[in-house]
């Protein structure tokens, strides 16, 4: 109204020229111009203003997105009329605002989204779609962009309001929506909304998601005419635009395929002399599964205990090594699959925010002191703090230095800094005094244990869920804790999936009486044998170390309800526990009501957990869900597995055929066929016609090798990406080093060069951003365009085409023309093998050029919270080439024997040694056991024997493995002479 009362007084009477424009420029100017082109400026901005209301009203009335209009100003005037209109509608829609910093809130969250074990192949359900806000966004374009309705946003505040987010704040009427949030969207199939790719077609899109290419119709017929976000609609079949999203039909139901008949076992074919090769179980995934897709989302944070984690790292340290020891050549060791593996990767990338070993040295420690006469200290809970360990007994007791007293005999600490009587590698050999001392509650840098034995009978109240999921945590830390090797933990009502941790000490009881059968064992045993020994009670035993396999505990953790049978068979067992000291038994029992003087612990519904021995707080208490465990399960189950023969190569390369993924020659023979004989080829010492035609079959797939091992070795500047993974990640490029983050752009190379299928932009979100962070679309092609820019451009001699493909000229991210080390490992193995079997004389400079690639144990030295996508279960290959390297170097150990030139034989079987530091395998011992024995050097020969048991903890030679033992007991009948300990 302004602008129309106003404006025309300092507009002129007639449309201007040219020319009249030069000249009001030019002349001396009273202001008039300036408030002229203000008018022209506001008039301007009401008509995009009016134009984009008039625009959404009318989508708000057809129920259809506002078509976009591509002319300059535009794109704010339909977001303020969205807002607008919103606003007027109801206040759901307000714009996305920056969250201020707030104070981290103690929230209940879910530990892992991992599959049930039972359930672990079955189909996974759609579940909600959740959004994160972001600058700006309103319900009102979230609910057009997300659902393709506008008008839906009022069910999206509906299914939010109320909902706390992760800054504490929440979704009301009044609040603005905050940068950060994330919204639960209103539950839709996945299936039933499909985002045109670029190239797809209305017959490819019915094909991949309805089955059926002649259902093209109905997907056309389904969004005939409907307005799509950049305004265009579907009016000819043949015609889509990438972006568009398309509804798809209700599929019709089928009916479910009939169950597989079970497979009749068949006797194994005769094989020859050479290893199986397992077929390729990777090139056809099943029907409906996606390759590039991640299969779930994992937390960013690893909320179980860092004690739970610290023995699940420690014990997945052992069973690694015994799967390397019973690995057989040319087999690869069974991994967990990726929910797992990558469950895998946050535990061990933890960092340790409690030292328990420590604890464990030094509670050991205490049977070094004389307790004859003095009562030993009565250990009931644990606090370790930053630095210290804070120890409260329940009842004044002195305790020997590195302890130090805090109050009156009760309370005792110990600083992370003392020196221990016991060192932590020798304290195993010593009882643990309080083996079922375990956590129940965290309050941020700080760990509450409890001695369960000392409390007896514990009742645990509070809601059911939370109570079971302390007691399973309990579980899972006892199940691999330190200090608990010699516990025997009972599970009634819960746990089936947490036996895999540990089946020596983990147990599921068919029912709760047979469980009391075995706790009531326990404490007749235990009352027996402190009548019958010289000791004073079960804890005096423990510290003396006299008869240490007569302590040993019964933990019986059971989870309700219970029957009225039960119950009573419970009070029983617990009233005996109460009036009785330590009888190496314990009961934690979930409960709503408790005993007065039992020991109890509370749980409320927020996860505070409070007990009569606590003081300060608050507390939170651990959990442990039935999925987190059955992931941490399966991260150790996979290591009983038995090994699986080496598949055929992946790679899609004229050198892999005939391959295998360790380098060997796959042991059937190729069809004999006429091929040019490579120039400047050695003639062969034998004539064996097969052996001489797989050689040439070898040379013709694979006539680049020495030319690509020439500029491997070159010291001159690159002229194709040079990718090593045989020791620390290395990157040579022609391309320009970055200036910055060089170690992360080292990876995203190293993650393309292991890829050789290319990899999507969904699936590298989900690999390189493991630790659930969404990043946005510019930030991931940025990664790829750093490592684009860093590759640099020549493939195949063009300096104009890049090494690493972009999405504009592909479907995935790929790296083209580059050499890796380890494929030329692989590729010089397999030669080597060839020319070997045609008495060729290359053979062992192949092999000795292959181990020469080595600079130590492979891909070591990682980049800190980096290499994630190293456990998948396809990308284990610092797991797998260690033990393919082995294979390698034993095959040139047996050549070099058999020749006489054990100098050869030593620098294979010590090259293998390079990348097994940790002695995990025997073969490289048992090699240079045998260089040793041809030397006529028998001292040498013990001292690999001895290093060989001291590293498996074995006592006599009987106890290795039945092959390793073969060559032992060869080359020392008598065995290693052991030093006295």
């Amino acid at each position: 109204m302004a602008l129309w009362l106003v404006g025309p007084a300092f507009l002129p009477d007639r449309l201007p020229t040219g020319a009249d424009l030069f000249g009001a420029l030019l002349r001396p100017d009273d202001g008039r111009v300036l408030l002229g082109l203000l008018v022209v400026v506001g008039v301007g901005a009401w008509l995009i203003l009016a134009g984009s209301i008039l625009i959404e009203l009318a989508a708000v009335a057809l129920r259809r997105p506002a078509p976009r209009i591509g002319l300059p100003g535009f794109g704010w005037g339909r977001s303020v009329a969205a807002a607008l209109i919103a606003t007027t509608i109801g206040a759901g829609a307000s714009p996305a605002i920056a969250a201020p910093l707030a104070a981290v809130a103690i929230v209940r969250t879910e530990p892992v989204a991992l599959p049930d074990a039972s359930a672990r192949h079955a189909e996974v359900q759609p579940a909600a779609d959740t959004y994160t806000v972001k600058p700006r966004d309103t319900l009102w374009r979230i609910a057009e962009h997300e659902l393709g309705d506008p008008l839906r946003w009022r069910e999206i505040y509906e299914l939010n309001a109320g909902r706390p987010q992760a800054d504490g704040a929440r979704l009301t009427e009044a609040s603005m929506l905050r940068t950060g949030w994330r919204l639960q969207l209103p539950t839709r199939s996945t299936a039933d909304v499909v985002t045109v790719g670029q190239g797809e077609s209305l017959t490819r899109i019915a094909a991949d998601r309805l089955g059926d290419p002649a259902r093209a119709t109905e997907i056309f017929n389904e969004n005939r005419g409907r307005v799509q976000a950049d305004g265009g609609r579907l009016t000819d079949p043949d015609l889509l635009q990438p972006g568009w999203r398309l509804d798809l039909p209700v599929p019709s139901a089928a009916p479910a395929p009939p169950p597989r008949p079970p497979q009749e076992p068949t006797s194994p074919a005769p094989t020859s002399s050479a290893s199986p090769v397992a077929p390729r179980t990777d090139a056809a995934p099943e029907p409906g599964t996606s390759v590039d897709e991640p299969s779930s989302a994992l937390p960013t944070a690893l909320w179980f205990s860092p004690l739970v984690v610290a023995g699940i790292v420690g014990a997945l340290g052992v069973r690694r090594r015994l799967q390397r020891r019973r690995r057989r050549p040319h087999h690869r060791i069974a991994v967990p699959p990726d929910e797992a593996g990558r469950l895998e990767w946050l535990a061990t990338s933890a960092p340790a925010a409690v030292d328990s070993a420590l604890l464990d040295a030094a509670l050991r420690g205490l049977v070094l002191t004389d307790w004859s006469g003095v009562a030993p200290p009565d250990l009931t809970t644990v606090r370790l703090d930053p630095g210290r360990a804070v120890l409260t007994l329940a009842d004044r007791a002195p305790m020997p230095p590195p302890f130090t007293e805090v109050d009156d005999g009760h309370v005792w600490q110990l600083e992370a800094s003392a020196d221990l009587p016991l060192g932590r590698d020798e304290a195993g050999g010593h009882c643990a005094p309080y083996p079922t001392l375990v956590s129940v509650a965290r309050d941020d840098d700080r760990v509450l244990l409890i001695d369960l034995e000392q409390w007896g009978s514990t009742v645990v109240l509070g809601p059911a869920v939370r109570t079971t999921e302390l007691l399973r945590h309990m579980a899972a830390e006892l199940a691999n804790s330190r200090g608990a090797q010699d516990v025997e933990v009972v599970m009634a009502g819960f746990g089936s999936e947490l036996v895999p941790l540990n089946p020596e000490r983990l147990r599921q009881a068919k029912d709760l009486g047979s469980a009391l059968d075995t706790l009531r064992a326990a404490v007749a045993g235990a009352t027996a044998n402190v009548d019958r020994l010289p000791v004073d009670g079960v804890l005096d035993g423990r510290l003396r170390d006299v008869a240490a396999d007569a302590w040993l505990p019964v933990l019986l953790l059971a989870a309700g309800p219970f029957s009225d049978n039960e119950q009573e068979q419970l009070r029983q067992v617990r009233e005996q526990l109460a009036h009785a000291p330590r009888v190496a038994a314990a009961v934690v029992v979930t409960g709503t009501d408790v005993d007065a003087g039992d020991p109890w612990i509370h749980i409320d519904d927020l996860g505070r957990l409070t007990t009569q021995h606590l003081d300060d707080g608050p507390w939170k208490a651990e959990q442990m869900t039935a999925d987190t465990g059955a992931g941490i399960a399966e991260i150790l189950g996979s290591t009983d597995a038995p090994d699986i023969p080496a598949r055929a190569a992946a790679e899609d390369a004229p050198w892999a055929p005939d391959m295998a993924e360790d380098g060997s020659l796959l042991p059937s023979a190729p069809p004999v066929v006429p091929l040019p004989r490579v120039a400047e080829e050695p003639p062969p010492v034998v004539t064996d016609p097969d052996a001489l035609r797989r050689l040439e079959i070898v040379n013709h797939q694979d006539p680049d090798l020495d030319g690509d091992l020439n500029l491997w070795r070159s010291d001159s500047d690159p002229v194709v990406p040079m990718i090593g993974i045989l020791g620390e990640p290395t990157v040579r490029t022609p391309g320009q080093l970055p200036s910055a983050r060089p170690s992360w752009f080292t990876e995203v190379l190293i993650y393309l060069a292991l890829h050789a299928g290319g990899i999507t932009i969904p699936k590298a979100t989900a690999d390189l951003w493991p630790d659930g962070r969404s990043p946005s679309a510019a930030t991931v092609r940025h990664a790829f365009y750093g490592a684009r820019r860093w590759a640099g451009r020549g493939l195949h001699g063009d300096p104009a085409a890049p090494f690493v493909s972009d999405m504009q000229t592909d479907d995935r991210y790929r790296l083209h023309g580059h050499l890796l080390d380890w494929d030329l490992f692989r590729r010089l193995r397999k030669r080597a093998q060839a020319r070997h079997a045609a008495g060729h004389p290359g053979a062992v400079q192949d092999y000795e050029t292959a181990l020469e690639l080595l600079r130590g144990p492979v891909l070591s030295q990682l980049r800190p919270d980096g290499y994630a996508w190293l456990n998948n279960h396809d990308q284990r290959h610092d797991l797998q080439i260690p033990g393919f390297v082995v294979d390698t170097a034993h095959e040139l150990v047996d050549i070099a024997l058999a020749a006489g030139d054990t100098a050869l034989a030593r620098r294979a079987a010590e090259a293998a040694r390079a990348v097994d530091i940790d002695a995990g395998f025997d073969q490289p011992l048992v090699d240079l056991m045998r260089v040793a024995h041809a030397e006529g050097n028998p001292a040498e020969m013990e001292q690999y024997a001895t290093i060989l048991l001291d590293a498996r903890e074995f006592d006599v030679p009987e106890e290795l493995p039945p092959d390793t033992f073969a060559v032992v007991n060869e080359l020392l009948p008598a065995g290693p002479r052991r030093r006295s300990s």
